[in-house]
């Protein structure tokens, strides 16, 4: 599918930062245009947004708009309080993802060029908290700024009404189990509103699990069942490498496909994530949702490599997915003191049988 160009140049100033050569719209209307065109719906971040507190002589408005799951673009289509207290020129771009709840998010401002040093950008960090649907508040550095929506608030999907503590949400995806007895690794997304309710599906039994270890930035869990499954996949002791081979398995989309197991082939394109994320890799393998926490292994000796677990908007781009690392994977076990003894099953790297591996090893989690 050849992509639309106007959507590519989004996804180089999101992902490459990009700072010169891209010229953005420097109107609202033209704003609109570029980043919004035939949407149907935006989330509650998304839109036109301008500073509440500056006069319109002195106006910071921005476009915000989504390039991947929990992550988000900024265009600063006018930026004359910049422009006028002499710190900066030319064009602002943002860097946002979501961080400890879906109204708190990480943003990072580049401007060009820093008046101060012309070798350089100027490069500012901060934090967004969404007090409203149609407000937010800014912090970077020591500044603070109040932004009101300006345009798109008749787009802004509807939230569900806060659930009481004791329900949760349905959700599914991939685990895949890394010893003999009943231990498995996933998302924490996967898991993360079950409360405790998660299930597997193994050997045509739906089995309860239990959270013994979760972390939300590295986004992984440690789930544990009551059975004893012959076959595991032992985690890589080697560090991964460009064009290495992978196989990725896992269930795309759920069962509402099918309830078989899918593999889908590739490499591996870059040793980090997006924004330089060291415990993270990029692949070429196609990545969907219902495959979060599925395993990535290596395609010769059947060694786990990475956990699924996110991929950019396929609306705009496309074979731009990633996984955790295996060894975040390991620093997560033991920062958690869990000692699981991985290295008590080897394969070899002849002859194995890596699709009765994983087919063995890899399950179906969900709640509903």
């Amino acid at each position: 599918m050849l992509l639309n160009k106007k959507l590519l140049g989004i996804v180089v100033l999101c992902l490459l930062w990009c700072s010169v050569g891209f010229a953005g719209p420097t109107t609202v209307e033209a704003a609109k245009d570029y980043f919004f065109k035939n949407k149907k719906s935006l989330d509650p971040i998304e839109g036109i947004w301008y500073d509440a507190e500056s006069s319109v002589t002195m106006r910071q408005t921005s476009a915000i708009y989504k390039v991947g799951e929990g992550l988000y673009s900024r265009w600063i289509i006018e930026n004359s309080v910049s422009r006028l207290s002499g710190t900066h020129d030319g064009p602002s771009s943002g860097s946002i993802r979501v961080s400890a709840s879906d109204k708190i998010f990480q943003v990072k401002s580049t401007w060009i060029k820093d008046r101060n040093d012309s070798s350089k950008d100027y490069i500012s960090h901060g934090n967004i908290i969404m007090t409203g649907i149609n407000m937010f508040e800014e912090t970077h550095q020591s500044n603070k700024q109040i932004f009101i929506r300006m345009w798109g608030d008749h787009l802004v999907k509807k939230t569900e009404p806060t659930k009481p503590e004791n329900e949760f949400t349905p959700s599914s995806g991939t685990a895949f189990f890394i010893t003999q007895k009943g231990h498995l690794i996933t998302n924490f997304h996967v898991i993360d509103g079950c409360k405790d309710k998660s299930k597997i599906t193994y050997q045509g039994k739906d089995i309860k699990t239990k959270v013994l270890a979760k972390d939300k930035y590295l986004d992984l869990a440690l789930l544990k069942s009551d059975v004893e499954n012959k076959h595991f996949i032992k985690i890589s002791n080697k560090l991964p490498k460009k064009l290495e081979k992978i196989i990725v398995a896992g269930y795309p989309l759920g069962k509402s496909l099918s309830n078989d197991l899918k593999f889908t082939s590739g490499i591996i394109s870059s040793l980090k994530g997006y924004e330089d994320d060291s415990t993270r890799i990029q692949i070429d393998a196609a990545i969907n949702p219902g495959n979060s926490g599925g395993p990535i292994v290596n395609e010769k000796t059947g060694e786990l490599v990475a956990v699924a677990v996110s991929g950019l908007d396929k609306e705009i781009t496309e074979s731009i997915n990633f996984g955790i690392k295996a060894g975040s994977v390991k620093n997560f076990l033991d920062s958690n003191q869990i000692n699981l003894d991985l290295n008590v099953k080897k394969f070899s790297s002849v002859d194995i049988d890596l699709a009765s591996i994983l087919e063995n090893a890899t399950v179906y989690t969900y709640c509903k």
